[in-house]
């Protein structure tokens, strides 16, 4: 019996030296937790201004650009310019076929000939009538004709001075200058000076009133508009300069312009044309025909608390922030946020200037985490 005792005592004391250590070394491996640490990076809490910036679509576009329209349906004889080319104003581009109207003008001058020669027969004539019509109304006067032989005289006289023959000769002179006219319209030209950026017709096809020859425009400075929405165009003034994204050139933003604000809505999208103003140079290559996204600053705050936008974590439906304390630790805060610029946010409420957040780490950290900084610096 005292040997049963003494086993199951001996028994006892092995198992309280195992749970003994198997607690230190629980307790070692919480402590060995405890001693590591994340690595972040943390911004310092400051005031600064933000705008709200909305992005708008739009196309490029020249500030002069001209679509070439025919004043003749006529057949395309020669094309004079290729894409891409500088042209002055007046500049002849294409060519029409000016079959028959050459003769249509020969024709109408001949025509303004024996309009003239008729009007001069007319004056010949009307001189005539009148010192006949004069030579009777002495007569009348000395009562050698009879009343009736005074208005024959007086009648025959105007209608000489009816003016038809002047009017025969403008008629026709007006028939000349439309031929003319046509004739001329088979040289079509440039409008504007500028950069031909579309040829679209080529030799032998038809030109049609309705559609253009060619596109010519002005890169040297371009426009854009967009159309504003009713709840931001209270924000947007002429003179403004706006951010301008154009993909197919560069990610980079370039500078322009607001060239002029519509005062009233489109009755069609209940949207105001905004026009923007592009300058443009040979480094920028940007072209008419591109598409743009036109970054309109809509509302702006100044001197407001601000920090990254990354450093806000969404938990719960509350926007939540890592706040470095004085242990190097996180400490999380309940934060309201305003504006942001797509980069930094405004804080409310929750935060104060000099404290320092986590931007970097921050969905990898809670309370417990020992904190080090990406810098190696520590929290002041």
């Amino acid at each position: 019996m005292k040997s049963r005792y003494l086993n199951v005592m001996a028994a006892l004391v092995i198992v309280s030296l195992l749970l003994s250590l198997s607690g230190c070394g629980n307790k070692a491996e919480q402590e060995t937790v405890q001693a590591d640490t994340i690595t972040v990076e943390t911004v310092v809490v400051e005031n600064m201004d933000i705008t709200k910036y909305t992005g708008y679509a739009g196309t490029v576009k020249g500030s002069d650009e001209v679509a070439v329209m025919p004043d003749l349906p006529r057949r395309v004889t020669a094309v004079y310019v290729t894409e891409g080319q500088a042209v002055q104003q007046g500049q002849v581009i294409v060519s029409l076929d000016r079959s028959k109207l050459d003769a249509a003008v020969q024709q109408a001058e001949a025509a303004v000939a024996a309009a003239r020669a008729a009007q001069a027969a007319n004056e010949v004539q009307k001189q005539t009538a009148l010192d006949n019509y004069n030579r009777i109304k002495q007569l009348h006067t000395a009562a050698a004709v009879s009343d009736q032989s005074l208005e024959a005289a007086k009648a025959q006289y105007d209608a000489l001075n009816t003016g038809a023959a002047e009017a025969g000769v403008a008629q026709a002179q007006a028939a000349l200058s439309l031929a003319q006219q046509n004739l001329a319209d088979c040289e079509v030209t440039s409008p504007i000076s500028g950069i031909v950026g579309r040829v679209d017709v080529a030799v032998g096809d038809t030109a049609s009133m309705q559609s253009p020859v060619a596109i010519i425009n002005n890169t040297a400075d371009l426009e854009i508009e967009v159309n504003v929405s009713e709840a931001d165009i209270s924000f947007i003034q002429a003179g403004t300069t706006v951010q301008v994204r154009i993909n197919a050139i560069s990610e980079e933003l370039l500078t322009g312009t607001i060239k002029s604000v519509a005062s009233v809505a489109d009755p069609v999208t209940r949207t105001y044309p905004v026009n923007v103003s592009l300058p443009n140079n040979d480094a920028a290559q940007v072209k008419s025909g591109m598409f743009a996204e036109v970054l309109l600053g809509t509302q702006h705050r100044t001197g407001v608390l601000g920090i990254p936008m990354v450093a806000v974590l969404p938990k719960s439906g509350e926007n939540t922030v890592f706040v470095v304390n004085e242990e190097n630790r996180g400490q999380a805060v309940i934060v309201q946020t305003g504006l942001n610029d797509g980069i930094y946010v405004e804080i409310t409420s929750g935060l104060q200037a000099g404290q320092r957040v986590v931007t970097k780490g921050n969905t990898l950290i809670d309370e417990n985490s020992l904190l080090d900084f990406a810098d190696g610096g520590l929290a002041q």
